[in-house]
């Protein structure tokens, strides 16, 4: 599968080529592999244990569908969509000395860690817009869009440090906001507000 000829020649040079500079190559590569990052893991383990132990159920099952939306993004991008869609990441032409896939040029940013999977969808955008979806139903209050952030930050260090065309990042948010919206859907009943964390109630009082 060839980049999409418009949205990746646009956004790519834009979001790649034109927005280069040494700090976002210092700060990208650092946001982009936090799940790699041992204290950021302890972090949302804490979390999410706090969570089961002090919440009630709506609070367990909310832990309960974030989990998921992560895991089954993750497995049906890179265990189905990448299998069957071979589409070569930019950075793997540029690592192994071949032009890439499209008619502009790539920047990429240490090419040591680009990965060596098929590149659409990008799983890192299908996880963090699974969560975000997820997380912003479950939150109901004002500033619950702020969780969009997550997956369009994510999404663009993505390309920006060469690892994915912005149709790799838009396919990946699709594919998550999807499974998103079918595990709300079947833990409805279970995440109807109630009184306690994570209420509308609780949340407007705030």
């Amino acid at each position: 599968m060839p980049p999409l000829p418009f949205l990746d020649t646009t956004l790519f040079r834009w979001l790649n080529l034109s927005a280069a500079n040494p700090l976002l190559d210092r700060l990208f590569p650092v946001l982009t592999s936090l799940h790699h990052q041992t204290w950021f893991v302890a972090t949302l383990a804490s979390a999410a244990l706090v969570a089961l132990w002090r919440g009630n159920r709506r609070v367990r099952t909310a832990v309960l569908v974030l989990a998921l939306s992560a895991g089954m993004s993750d497995a049906f991008c890179s265990r189905a969509v990448k299998r069957f869609i071979q589409r070569e990441r930019p950075c793997q032409a540029v690592v192994h000395g071949r032009p890439a896939p499209a008619s502009f040029p790539v920047r990429v940013v240490r090419k040591e860690n680009c990965p060596g999977s098929q590149g659409f969808p990008s799983n890192h955008a299908a996880n963090t817009m699974a969560v975000a979806a997820a997380a912003w139903y479950l939150c109901r209050r004002r500033f619950r869009w702020a969780w969009f952030l997550l997956p369009l930050i994510i999404g663009w260090t993505r390309v920006y440090l060469g690892y994915h065309y912005p149709s790799d990042v838009l396919g990946g948010w699709l594919v998550g906001g999807l499974i998103a919206a079918i595990l709300l859907r079947l833990f409805r009943k279970a995440l109807a507000p109630s009184s306690g964390p994570f209420s509308e109630t609780a949340g407007n009082a705030r």
